[in-house]
């Protein structure tokens, strides 16, 4: 949690869209229940990328994969999403997903270049529920 002020600046920098549980208490409750897959790649002390892995006992999930601007292109994307994957094949997953807006042009190549497909015929439904 000492990295979360650096985390959320690192998510806005590359452009990530935050959401209600992008807040510090979201986050927390996600290192409680998976500490494993919220991984930090630093330069010296300075945090350069992340990603988060969720599991939901069948399937395996990529949120928030970022990497600072200027450290991009440098293998750091690459290097966090092999990790997640090797972590979340370790759990039983059969298959990971990952949820990209559809105008984040730059991550949905990315995604692709690593073996991705988009599923065209799946529509994205979601719910906000009130605490």
């Amino acid at each position: 949690m000492k990295d979360y002020d650096a985390t959320l600046e690192l998510w806005k920098a590359a452009g990530l869209v935050m959401r209600p549980g992008d807040d510090i208490s979201g986050v927390r409750m996600k290192l409680l229940r998976d500490p494993d897959l919220f991984l930090l790649a630093r330069m010296e002390s300075e945090i350069v990328g992340c990603v988060i892995g969720g599991w939901d006992g069948r399937r395996g999930w990529i949120y928030h994969l970022a990497v600072k601007p200027s450290c991009q292109r440098q293998g750091i994307a690459t290097a966090l999403l092999s990790e997640v994957e090797k972590r979340l094949v370790e759990k039983g997953a059969k298959k990971v997903n990952a949820q990209i807006y559809e105008s984040n042009e730059k991550s949905l190549r990315f995604f692709k270049t690593r073996g991705y497909e988009t599923h065209t015929d799946l529509v994205m439904v979601g719910k906000s529920m009130k605490a």
